[in-house]
């Protein structure tokens, strides 16, 4: 072996090596940051439960009762709209509440006042959301 064969044959090593430790050095910064993530509280957001009570007015006519019902029905819900405690009510399903349609309830005529809960989920509170 020439000395020119013994210098390629070192350099094609040190470039080995070097490769070596990069791939180790992505692959341990890769998983340190994932571990510091999960410690630090990032996880999968589960699915929660929000629960849309439309309070009526006294005197609401059946028109403005069923143009309601029919708007809430217009929302993605797990079981329907139902009637309960002389309000209407429905619960949906989702990792965040789209709160766009609630102004459009509350300008409905006959509604008194319109509430949208977070109820609570494992170790994480329930909320009144501020639609």
């Amino acid at each position: 072996m020439t000395d020119g064969e013994v210098f390629d044959v070192e350099r094609n090593r040190r470039w080995l090596l070097l490769l070596a430790v990069a791939a180790v050095t992505l692959i341990l910064g890769a998983a340190s940051a994932t571990g510091v993530m999960y410690y630090a509280g990032w996880r999968h957001t589960p699915e929660r439960e929000f629960t849309v009570a439309v309070y009526m007015v006294p005197d609401a006519s059946v028109e403005e009762r069923s143009a309601v019902r029919e708007a809430l029905g217009g929302l993605p819900a797990v079981d329907g709209v139902r009637v309960e405690d002389e309000a209407l009510r429905l619960t949906a399903l989702g990792r965040d509440f789209d709160c766009s349609p609630i102004p459009v309830l509350r300008a409905s005529a006959g509604v008194d006042r319109v509430r949208v809960t977070m109820r609570p989920l494992g170790r994480r509170v329930g909320a009144v959301l501020g639609c």
